[in-house]
């Protein structure tokens, strides 16, 4: 490995086997990292990435099966910890199709399929400090962005640089202050283009939902649309939460309360619900295309379809 500043940096190894995490801390250690705390236990990764605010997490899906992925993609959503960016590897028993699908939703940088090799495993830390992947944000992800090719007929995603402290403290540029600065711009850009990507999923619903209802095609599928919209209208407010962007809040506010008026109507919806959703994707989509200056016009825009809203039986 080159040499690299790398006193500084914290990991944490999170692992069932109590050998295996003697073993890899000690091969770390002769490395020169010293920074190191290890977890036998789901909760334990939790807390420590709650306390010491790692670069680095190297962990085993054995550790608790789904829920392991599940922590690791709260925290790329900024939901644990104060650094939504820290380095993932996981440990893996066997490569098999579901078990890479949830590793890979779940926005780790890197699988090692056990038995787990040290020397691997410096070479992939050495990789994660000089040619970490960008991420990406869509609408259930947050992370390195793992596409090869761009398939036909999908829309492009912009990738960005996040903060890596993994390799700004190997590389001694590593300043506090900065980073933090880093860390909660990076975070917004991200609530950003999480945003965008709910209110493009919004539209993508409302065109299918709304034409199903109307031809009393109702299915499974429909009804499952619906809870994902009041699911995303949830996100966005709560991504909005005490930000200069409450006009948008309120347009999502209205699309939750319409969406669960329409699920609870079952098969015999409203009317207006169904008039109203169109409105309000339009709303959505003009929000974001606004700059500041716009934003007098969205708040009027809202207030007109949430008066709708209540005005109509």
């Amino acid at each position: 490995m080159v040499k690299h500043q790398i006193d500084d940096i914290k990991i944490v190894i999170a692992d069932p086997n109590r050998q295996l995490r003697a073993s890899l801390k000690g091969v770390l250690h002769q490395y020169g990292f010293r920074g190191i705390v290890d977890a036998s236990t789901l909760e334990g990764l939790e807390d420590e990435i709650r306390i010491i605010n790692p670069d680095l997490i190297l962990c085993d899906y054995d550790l608790d099966e789904s829920g392991v992925c599940e922590l690791i993609k709260r925290m790329r959503h900024n939901k644990v910890g104060q650094n939504p960016f820290a380095a993932v590897i996981l440990f893996i028993e066997e490569a098999n199709e579901e078990i890479v699908t949830q590793a890979s939703e779940a926005g780790l940088d890197d699988i090692q399929v056990k038995p787990v090799v040290a020397q691997q495993i410096i070479n992939r830390v050495t990789y994660l400090i000089k040619k970490r992947k960008p991420f990406v944000v869509t609408t259930d992800y947050v992370g390195p962005d793992r596409r090869k090719t761009l398939r036909p007929g999908t829309m492009e995603i912009p990738i960005f640089e996040v903060p890596n402290t993994l390799a700004s403290k190997a590389l001694g540029k590593y300043d506090p202050r900065e980073i933090q600065r880093e860390i909660a711009k990076a975070s917004w850009d991200i609530n950003a283009q999480k945003i965008e990507r709910h209110i493009f999923q919004v539209s993508y619903l409302i065109e299918r939902i709304v034409p199903a209802y109307n031809e009393g095609a109702i299915n499974k599928e429909t009804l499952g649309m619906v809870v994902r919209m009041v699911k995303v209208a949830d996100d966005i407010i709560e991504r909005l939460k005490d930000s200069d962007y409450g006009h948008i809040a309120n347009l999502a506010t209205t699309l939750g309360k319409v969406a669960r008026s329409l699920w609870e109507s079952g098969t015999l919806p409203k009317r207006k619900d169904l008039n109203l959703l169109p409105e309000l994707s339009a709303a959505l989509s003009a929000a974001i295309k606004m700059q500041d200056a716009g934003a007098n016009v969205v708040q009027k825009i809202s207030a007109s379809v949430q008066e709708k809203y209540k005005g109509t039986v």
